[in-house]
């Protein structure tokens, strides 16, 4: 499923607003669709993070289809760590 995800963000003191479509899986989409599109979203603002150099960012709200808010839901997003112990 195509989604339209926008996000305003705060790079050190600089607000952006930028706006993209998305794919997100169909199955991903039907078990939580505001789930779905916030790894999606979260993903994608990683990608943005990198290529502002890797300031400091406050993520201030990201929405998909200009209606549905998921900004809490990215924010609590963490990536995954492999875990490379031998134990």
């Amino acid at each position: 499923m195509m989604v339209v995800i926008e996000t305003i963000l705060n790079i050190e003191g600089n607000r952006g607003s930028s706006r993209g479509e998305f794919f997100v899986r169909d199955r991903d989409f039907k078990d939580d669709p505001n789930f779905a599109v916030a790894v999606v979203a979260y993903e994608w603002i990683q990608q943005q993070w990198r290529e502002s150099g890797c300031r400091d960012m406050i993520i201030e709200m990201v929405t998909w289809n200009e209606e549905n808010e998921i900004t809490e839901d990215v924010r609590r997003i963490e990536p995954i760590a492999k875990d490379d112990l031998p134990f």
